[in-house]
């Protein structure tokens, strides 16, 4: 860690984005495209922001296609290192591989950034802030967003997390804040993780808050998780904001009508076919005269000619 940031972040991307189905037959989850790169971008570009110039991303699900989506995300100044797992090691697994093979550097603390969120959080003084707490871990927090459906982070007076609840409704007094997947480890924290797969919750928050040494730090900014398909689209939809995106490899009839929607790399919209408030993306095929509004296509999806979609999600790998 440096006196300005974190020099070394690793971008968790190596799931198997299950709840993402089918979606994640073509692309692992960070690897899904959006406006500005892949999902993945978002992660790479925060640690960035937040000093990082040696970045670590390890994969596995899909580990071709997700190290061809770290490729298109440039950003000057930054190494950009991939840690392959042939067998899938879990969150905290993956981060003992990463250290053992040397890619996580020395330095005091190291930045983890889970690889599958919309991210736009403000880090300024969070390095800072672990450094001085003497946590072992610390948890970048926001005011939280709806606790009936995401976990619940509370706080003492201290900034040190006493309890971590299931989503549900908030008891008296409690005030619940949001976990949005970016924290600060202690390299004695990640020097004890067991090189064995493991989840981040047993092997590393609950050791460090059995110390009292699991911190928390209020950030500002926004997170949208991207978990499922319906998230997806709703994300992507938000990123347009009621324009279109179509990629330069796209192959779009003159006579085809798309609003409000996202065409990617290599898809096909035949003439007369309408997409609307959709994505179509890893050459997917719209036919002639085919509607297509509120899906998700991807891979080797051939809508029929005059085939009617509406609010489905398909993939199909090459």
């Amino acid at each position: 860690m440096t006196a300005y940031g974190f020099k070394t972040a690793m971008i968790l991307a190596a799931g198997l984005g299950k709840r993402m189905r089918p979606l994640t037959s073509v692309l692992p989850k960070p690897a899904l495209p959006m406006t500005d790169g892949p999902v993945v971008a978002s992660a790479l570009r925060l640690a960035a922001s937040a000093g990082a110039t040696q970045i670590v991303v390890n994969v596995s699900h899909l580990a071709e296609q997700m190290a061809e989506a770290v490729s298109e995300v440039t950003i000057g100044g930054i190494e950009i290192a991939l840690s392959f797992e042939d067998e899938l090691m879990g969150t905290a697994g993956g981060l003992a591989m990463a250290r053992d093979r040397g890619l996580l550097g020395n330095e005091n603390s190291v930045l983890v950034i889970n690889g599958d969120g919309a991210l736009g959080l403000n880090l300024e003084g969070f390095a800072e802030h672990h450094l001085a707490s003497g946590d072992l871990v610390t948890l970048a927090l926001l005011p939280h967003l709806d606790p009936e459906q995401w976990s619940r982070v509370v706080l003492d007076v201290d900034e040190r997390v006493t309890e971590i609840h299931p989503p549900g409704r908030p008891g008296p007094h409690e005030v619940p804040f949001l976990y949005p997947g970016v924290m600060a480890v202690h390299r004695n924290a990640l020097d004890a993780l067991p090189a064995t797969p493991g989840e981040i919750p047993a092997a590393l928050w609950n050791p460090a808050q059995n110390e009292r040494k699991l911190g928390g730090l209020v950030v500002a900014g926004h997170w949208r998780e991207i978990g499922t398909p319906t998230d997806y689209l709703e994300v992507m939809l938000l990123r347009l904001a009621g324009t279109t995106w179509i990629h330069p490899s796209a192959k779009i009839s003159t006579g085809a009508s798309i609003r409000n929607s996202f065409v990617g790399r290599k898809a096909v919209v035949s003439d007369r076919a309408v997409i609307a408030e959709s994505v179509v993306a890893e050459e997917a095929q719209i036919g002639k005269g085919a509607l297509v509004t509120r899906s998700v296509l991807l891979g080797a999806v051939e809508i029929a000619a005059d085939e009617n979609v509406v609010g489905e999600f398909r993939a199909t790998g090459r």
